[in-house]
């Protein structure tokens, strides 16, 4: 999806109407902006409501069918 939106005199753009709807975004809400500098883009998110709700659960996968103190200790035995 490619929708575009034009920087005004005082550098305010209008989001589309497509992207407020799927990101469920509305008044008020905040955006965090990033430039990523070697791919040189433009990265804007919806600041979260809470960033620990967020995060829960984030990688979750790497302990899937090992529970992690059983990982640290096989980390730890070479020491």
């Amino acid at each position: 999806m490619k929708l575009e939106s034009e920087i005004r005199t005082k550098y305010q753009i209008t989001i589309p109407e497509e992207i407020r709807v799927k990101a469920k975004l509305t008044v008020g809400d905040t955006l965090l902006w990033q430039y990523d500098e070697v791919h040189e883009d433009i990265i804007v998110m919806p600041k979260p409501k809470s960033f620990s709700e967020k995060l829960w659960g984030l990688g979750k996968e790497i302990w899937a069918g090992e529970p992690g103190d059983e990982y640290i200790r096989k980390e730890r035995d070479p020491w």
